[in-house]
């Protein structure tokens, strides 16, 4: 008998959402493309408890194991240009793993 991880898809999300996902689950979170294509999200601070399984330039997939501690973890994820210097938009997820 096979059985499949639960799978967690957050398409845009709003910056402080919360996500909860069970132990063994998976992540993915996409962003829509805007404009000519210049900008590409990038993961800035990831939990110990999240493995990235596929990393791209408008999506990420994560595997979830327990974490250390209570309560939820910050993601912070974040929109450069290609064609302007420094940060640009950025989006703090808190992701709780139980």
């Amino acid at each position: 008998m096979t059985t499949t991880a639960p799978h967690h898809i957050l398409r845009d999300p709003k910056p402080g959402e919360l996500v909860r996902i069970p132990a063994g689950g998976r992540l993915e979170v996409r962003f829509r493309r805007r404009g000519l294509g210049l900008s590409r999200w990038q993961v800035e601070d990831l939990p110990a408890h999240l493995v990235p399984l596929e990393v791209g330039d408008y999506g990420f997939h994560f595997l979830a194991f327990h974490g250390a501690g209570e309560g939820p973890h910050p993601l912070r994820l974040v929109r450069s240009r290609v064609d302007r210097p420094g940060s640009g938009e950025v989006r703090d997820l808190l992701v709780q793993v139980g």
